[in-house]
């Protein structure tokens, strides 16, 4: 097993990719931590996967401070970090809300800063490190300033703090997905006939002819995160089937 007698720990581990990804570390022999927002979530996702974990507000760095803390007094220094916890919202420019705009900022961007602060003195040395960005920080699609703007600043730490904090051995990575079928698309109130219009949508715009699964970011998350990878540093890697490699204006 590749992460046996590791300690992992995955933020927005409660629901979508980050759930599935604490699923697929448990069953590659990790010690595996998950925090995430919703009580509710993180009680079924804590009993059904067998991890421990906490509710916590990434916003909150005291409160990640302490879940950091916990988690080594439980299972040792951490091995892998996936921060992965966010949130989206689409709304036109037009109609900016410093508030709405600030919250996507506050949780997507410092939360993720906040995170990786709080794990940092808990790292072990030659840690792997993996971000969640998106394809939304480099296709321009409207009404996704506030999203966009917060993954293309967590996308700014995977090369910063890959030069950092070399010195350690710890590796910055990021996947950065396509669209990708997990519960966010419900928040979004698409469910039913119009989340499987969405899914027909990309499906037609995608060359691979499907929109993502949560396994596609999984098998990416855990790649980095493995000691296979050990010679790639402060790369992003996209994995959304080809929409925005492989665009033509057809």
């Amino acid at each position: 097993m590749r992460f046996e007698n590791q300690t992992a720990v995955v933020t927005g581990g409660n629901s979508g990719i980050g759930r599935a990804a604490a699923q697929a570390f448990r069953k590659e022999g990790a010690k595996v931590s998950i925090l995430g927002r919703d009580q509710k979530t993180m009680a079924d996702t804590v009993s059904s996967l067998g991890v421990s974990g906490q509710c916590c507000d990434i916003t909150e760095r005291t409160s990640v401070d302490a879940f950091m803390e916990d988690v080594v007094r439980q299972h040792g220094l951490i091995d892998v970090l996936f921060a992965n916890a966010g949130i989206a919202a689409f709304t036109p420019f037009e109609n900016h809300d410093p508030v709405g705009f600030r919250q996507i900022m506050d949780v997507n961007f410092h939360g993720t800063v906040n995170t990786i602060a709080a794990a940092l003195p808990h790292l072990s040395d030659g840690a792997s490190v993996i971000l969640t960005t998106s394809i939304a920080n480099q296709m321009g699609e409207p009404h996704s300033a506030a999203y966009a703007a917060s993954k293309a600043a967590v996308k700014s730490l995977v090369s910063t703090l890959s030069t950092e904090f070399a010195p350690r051995g710890i590796r910055f990575n990021a996947v950065s997905p396509g669209p990708t079928a997990t519960p966010i698309f419900a928040k979004m109130g698409l469910v039913d006939e119009a989340f499987e219009q969405t899914r027909e949508f990309i499906a037609a715009a995608t060359p691979a002819n499907r929109m993502g699964e949560e396994a596609d970011q999984v098998e990416a998350v855990m790649y980095l995160a493995s000691r296979a990878s050990n010679f790639i540093v402060g790369q992003e890697l996209v994995i959304d089937g080809g929409l925005t490699g492989c665009a033509t204006l057809g």
